[in-house]
């Protein structure tokens, strides 16, 4: 592991679920979740949905590292492909994920999702466009 220093992540979606950037470096990026209720299907297992938002947001966070504070890369999904290999045994998944290959407009990553006692849950890959970090950004509603 790096020097990162650990921390939840607010913004959106991510928020929302829980998220929590536990490593990122130059190619490289751990999010890890605590699952509860609101994580799951209507079958009481883990949502699909859970998993590809988590894997999203690894592959995302694992393109655009920038070492200065303040400074920030946007990125969009152009692709996500994501394989539901097993289910998750534990109360907490990581996501890890690599850049495979990055170009001046696009890049590739891969990733793994694993529950705490290291079961594979699903893999994917990845596709993202390199883009001004504020535009997708929604008017805000008044």
């Amino acid at each position: 592991m790096s020097n990162f220093e650990a921390r939840n992540l607010t913004e959106g979606l991510n928020g929302v679920l829980g998220f929590r950037l536990i490593d990122w470096s130059d190619c490289f990026a751990q999010i890890e979740v605590g699952l509860d209720d609101r994580h799951k299907n209507r079958q009481g297992g883990l949502h699909g949905g859970v998993t590809a938002t988590l894997i999203d947001a690894t592959t995302g966070f694992c393109g655009v590292f920038e070492p200065v504070p303040g400074k920030r890369r946007g990125n969009v999904t152009v692709s996500l492909t994501t394989n539901f290999v097993g289910r998750a045994k534990t109360a907490k998944i990581i996501c890890t994920a690599k850049t495979v290959r990055s170009g001046r407009r696009i890049y590739f990553a891969s990733a793994e999702v694993h529950d705490s006692d290291g079961n594979l849950v699903a893999t994917a890959e990845a596709v993202y466009a390199y883009v001004d970090r504020d535009a997708q950004r929604l008017p805000s509603s008044s």
